[in-house]
């Protein structure tokens, strides 16, 4: 392999070397291996995840002919319905693999309830845009849904641009705070046609925006929601423009559909992106709980940064443990001397046990919501309790989590991806706030598997009901086990990253994984993966498969997948 990768190598302009090296150190020799085998099948070298990705994972000429063979067992048939479409995106249609289809002109928004209620096909594919299909696009369409009665599908997607696609746009799971707070679904969207016909509210008063309106009108009324995972469509540029206003409108009326009262849609760090404020039913008492030992110059600011929260309905439990400095005390005494909302609960056993703390900080709680939060968190955000409160008084919110900084202000949480590594991981970690892009979906609210225990909010029956922190996992895994749990039991988790705060955690800090405490870990880990072993095989819902799991940041997987 070595002599073929010098070959390979002398095919790359000097000027060119440094950027090898970097790739190396990126992706290793077998990434740039597969990355040149990969590109030399069209002339010449590029160093390009996703070129490479592309070429590992779509198909060739040969399978494009064979598709074409294809007999679909429930002999599916689409409608697509086109408004004002281009001769690229039309031309496309033409060459679809999968034939099976008709195509018809819609003038205006009120025409596709009539088109729909005259369609006699099995699904209609609503298009829209400056787009092209990729030639495979209801090919996958059909062999993502024989055999499954799914209602809507949509698919990634990519930007096609002076003859390259570049941009890939790998899509979560369905999430209906994601979708509420981006329109990531896109410009192609297929939904069955005799859902529609017994819907037919779904095809009145639509947006300009048709594709968004019809998703968030689609999901208020069934949960069968297909994602396919691979990128069917192009975009002939980048969105340059965005009807922000009829969005926003789109968005107030689903939540009026939806039962939730509305204060404000703001505009987000992107164009395209939004951030709902939803009114409080009530201003329930919450109850934070932090676990501390000793460090009181960090509990101290902790505690400062609380005090300036402009909610009031709040007490603050420190659940003390082992602390040996005089200090400590002397500061426990003047502290809850100066706030009566604040009080020490002693929990005395002689060894760490972080569940076991936070378990007994919430018996002792006596507030509705209970917000868990480390003593070495410094709390940016003045209404960080009401931004928490927004999502977690909904019922079928479990937890709401929140964007926490190391202190040169990079990332040190924002969200938590199950699989990264093996086992679970902090999205974007490290990342610095230029770095930022829309697509990763870093600063807008969305639904995720997990959320870190640093500090997040949870209402204290919930938390009962599911028996609180498993005290079997001491230190580790215990606040991601949490989450699976109540995402087992159907609750959604909430990132929230206009809640934020700084987290004094080390960069360079490892896991302590010497003498007993390595035997600690090893058998909580072995606990872990045993438990979830099944969650963990199948993915992470929002997170797309087409991304790397040895990373925490959005990198593409540029080997073979599909």
């Amino acid at each position: 392999m070595v002599r073929k990768l010098k070959k390979l190598i002398k095919a790359i302009n000097v000027k060119n070397i440094r950027a090898v090296f970097r790739y190396i150190k990126q992706n290793g020799f077998k990434g740039l291996y597969t990355t040149c085998v990969n590109q030399l099948r069209f002339g010449k070298v590029i160093l390009d995840e996703y070129a490479t990705w592309i070429a590992n994972n779509e198909p060739n000429q040969e399978t494009l002919e064979r598709q074409k063979k294809y007999v679909s067992c429930q002999e599916l048939t689409f409608e697509i319905l086109l408004k004002d479409a281009t001769s690229s995106l039309r031309e496309s249609v033409k060459e679809q693999t999968y034939a099976n289809i008709t195509v018809t002109d819609v003038a205006n928004q009120k025409e596709y309830l009539e088109k729909v209620q005259k369609s006699d096909s099995d699904y209609i594919v609503f298009a829209m845009g400056n787009i092209t299909l990729a030639p495979f696009c209801l090919y996958e369409v059909v062999t993502s849904i024989e055999y499954r009665d799914s209602i809507m599908l949509y698919m990634d997607n990519d930007v096609f641009t002076d003859g390259t696609r570049k941009k890939p746009h790998f899509k979560p799971g369905f999430a209906k705070d994601t979708l509420i707070s981006q329109n990531y679904i896109g410009n192609v969207l297929v939904v069955k046609t005799n859902f529609l016909k017994a819907h037919t509210d779904i095809l009145e008063d639509l947006g300009n925006q048709v594709v968004y309106d019809i998703a968030l009108r689609v999901s208020e009324k069934t949960r069968k929601i297909e994602h396919i995972q691979k990128v069917l469509y192009h975009e002939q540029q980048d969105p340059m423009e965005i009807d922000v206003a009829d969005e926003k409108q789109i968005i107030k009326q689903h939540l009026t559909r939806v039962g939730l009262a509305v204060d404000a849609i703001e505009e987000g760090k992107f164009l395209g992106q939004y951030h709902v404020k939803y009114i409080l039913n009530h201003m329930p008492k919450i109850s934070i709980v932090i676990p501390n030992k000793d460090h009181i110059e960090d509990l101290k600011k902790c505690i400062a940064s609380i005090l300036q929260s402009t909610y009031q309905n709040y007490e603050i439990i420190i659940v003390e443990n082992n602390s040996e400095a005089q200090e400590t005390w002397d500061y426990y005494q003047a502290i809850q001397k100066d706030h009566s909302n604040i009080k020490v609960a002693k929990y005395e056993i002689s060894y760490f046990n972080y569940s076991a703390i936070v378990n007994f900080g919430v018996e002792n709680a006596s507030g509705e919501y209970i917000i868990l939060l480390n003593n070495d968190i410094e709390i940016i955000t003045k209404n960080w309790m009401e931004e928490m409160l927004m999502y977690a008084q909904r019922p079928e919110v479990g937890i709401c989590g929140a964007k926490l900084y190391f202190p040169d202000r990079t990332i040190q949480h924002a969200g938590v991806t199950i699989g990264t590594r093996g086992l679970a991981g902090h999205r974007f970690r490290e990342m610095k706030e230029s770095e930022y892009h829309p697509r990763d979906y870093i600063q807008i609210v969305q639904d995720l598997s997990a959320v870190t225990a640093a500090c997040f909010m949870v209402r204290k029956q919930l938390y009962l009901d599911l028996l609180g922190f498993d005290e079997k996992l001491a230190v580790a895994f215990n606040d991601v086990d949490f989450c699976l749990k109540v995402r087992t039991a159907k609750y959604l988790i909430v990132y929230n990253p206009f809640v934020e705060a700084y987290h004094y955690e080390s960069k360079s800090r490892g896991l302590d994984t010497s003498g007993e405490k390595e035997k600690r870990f090893s058998k909580e880990y072995e606990l872990f993966v045993k438990r979830w072993s099944k969650v963990i095989q199948k993915g992470d819902p929002y997170y797309n498969r087409n991304y790397r799991l040895d990373t925490d940041l959005p990198r593409i997987n540029y080997n073979k997948i599909w």
